[in-house]
């Protein structure tokens, strides 16, 4: 199979006159031949939908715009037919994470790859730093219908925020910083941004940069408060600010 990437697969459908794809009646039993001709339509839809996800599902978020890549899916599969097309792309867009780094790539996204399939979109994740926090808040806190969260993506079930904070105060007490992550100014306005803006599930990660002898002595200090990943990283569980859940992770360059 030839290489294409994601993208390029799901910009457009191909332009090849395609067979008629199945009617309501037909998805339980197969397309009859008089449809389609490939063995593989003849299949029951409910089957058909279990071969896209297996091809079409990765476990690693898409990062776009910037990353060109298939993450070891099977992409081509879109390019074979419109019917495939048609019927796997919603497959690929609602059960893969789309990650965004800036909002109007969020924006964007909906014009560039159709509202039809940002609309199937459950799964995305936002890297939020807090220089950019006033540009964030203004798409996320948005009832608009041109430019907002809610309007972009009206079936996402999960929201996730890595917000990168710099408010850590790397010359006082690494526990006074500890105990008030929580009181920053720029993380409580994100929340508040944030609740009642969406239906999906909200988790906030505050992500802080720490030397190594901080971050040592509070996972000592706070050793059944923080858990470490198999990255290294230390994170606390969720608590809620304005009824979202926020959770700090605490991360140590090398």
């Amino acid at each position: 199979m030839s290489y294409v990437s994601t993208a390029d697969a799901l910009a457009a459908p191909p332009q090849e006159t395609p067979p008629v794809p199945p009617t309501h009646s037909e998805t339980s039993k197969g397309i009859p031949d008089r449809h389609n001709p490939s063995p593989f339509f003849r299949l029951p839809r409910e089957l058909r939908d279990k071969i896209y996800a297996y091809a079409l599902t990765s476990s690693q978020p898409f990062i776009w715009p910037s990353e060109h890549s298939t993450h070891g899916l099977h992409p081509a599969l879109l390019a074979t037919s419109k019917a495939a097309y048609k019927e796997a792309a919603p497959i690929l867009y609602s059960h893969n994470k789309f990650m965004f780094s800036h909002p109007s790539d969020a924006n964007m996204f909906v014009h560039i790859m159709s509202r039809e399939h940002a609309a199937a979109i459950t799964n995305i994740c936002l890297r939020i730093r807090d220089r950019d926090l006033r540009l964030w808040t203004g798409y996320l806190g948005s009832t608009t219908s041109f430019r907002s969260l809610r309007a972009d993506m009206p079936s996402l079930k999960m929201l996730w925020i890595f917000f990168r904070s710099t408010a850590w105060n790397h010359l006082s007490d690494p526990v006074e910083n500890f105990r008030h992550w929580q009181s920053e100014p720029k993380l409580k306005d994100l929340c508040m941004n944030l609740e009642g803006r969406t239906d999906a599930e909200v988790r906030v990660i505050c992500c802080h940069r720490v030397n190594r002898v901080h971050f040592e002595h509070l996972k000592q200090e706070f050793a059944k408060e923080l858990v470490v990943d198999p990255e290294g990283d230390a994170r606390s569980a969720f608590g809620k600010i304005c009824e979202v859940n926020v959770a700090l992770e605490l991360s140590c360059p090398e």
